[in-house]
């Protein structure tokens, strides 16, 4: 379906069509120049026959709570286009994620696009996963969008932290967010930040690890 692919910029957002395949995303000057972290969390996806097939809504809208875009998603402030029978709807990524495989969609819609606002120039942006080997899901992972007030040895304007499996879903660690607002990034300011991150995480144990070692592994993200 044509009309569900693609990639634009439109005014002051990335508009990305769900069925844009990880590796189109990968290969768009586009993105690398307005959303890089987004480009820089597809490349940690699974491997390149994956990327080459597997499409950004497949990825969102499965919710899997090791997939790598719903964190992605919260830390640049996504919003979704959800169509169905009665029209379209818009619907924020930070309320699409309820729970373990379950999102805001409706039975009757589907996910037909995801708009990005293309952050303030000079903005930081890292992608940061543990996993056991190529391909796997994450162990955990943290996806952090910054602004700096003053250059890189100013304070922080505005921080934009979210975690990917170490709970039902992805998580927006919005204690540390605010914990890091107005502070330089020294190791106290970094430390607390990660303390708060892993106060929220509650991540079931499984072959990747125990409880107490995935929500470790976050706070080292």
């Amino acid at each position: 379906i044509a009309q569900l692919k693609g990639i634009a910029q439109v005014g002051d957002e990335m508009h990305i069509g769900a069925m844009t395949t990880e590796a189109e995303i990968l290969r768009s000057p586009l993105l690398a120049s307005k959303l890089p972290l987004l480009v820089e969390g597809a490349g940690w996806i699974s491997d390149p026959q994956v990327r080459a097939r597997g499409t950004i809504g497949g990825d969102i809208a499965h919710v899997d709570p090791g997939n790598d875009h719903p964190a992605l998603m919260l830390a640049l402030g996504a919003s979704f286009v959800l169509s169905g029978p009665k029209g379209e709807r818009i619907v924020k990524a930070d309320g699409f994620f309820q729970g373990l495989y379950a999102t805001a969609l409706a039975a009757d819609e589907i996910l037909t696009q995801i708009r990005l606002p293309i952050p303030a120039a000079g903005s930081g942006w890292s992608y940061s996963k543990l996993k056991r080997k190529t391909g796997d899901f994450a162990t955990a992972a943290t996806a952090v969008l910054l602004q700096m007030t003053g250059g890189p040895s100013g304070t922080v304007a505005k921080a934009s932290i979210a975690l990917t499996n170490v709970a039902a879903t992805a998580l927006k660690a919005t204690a540390a967010e605010a914990a890091l607002a107005g502070k330089a990034l020294d190791d106290a300011a970094l430390k607390e930040a990660a303390r708060l991150a892993m106060s929220v995480c509650a991540p079931t144990e499984d072959q990747r690890g125990d409880a107490a070692y995935k929500t470790a592994m976050c706070g080292e993200m």
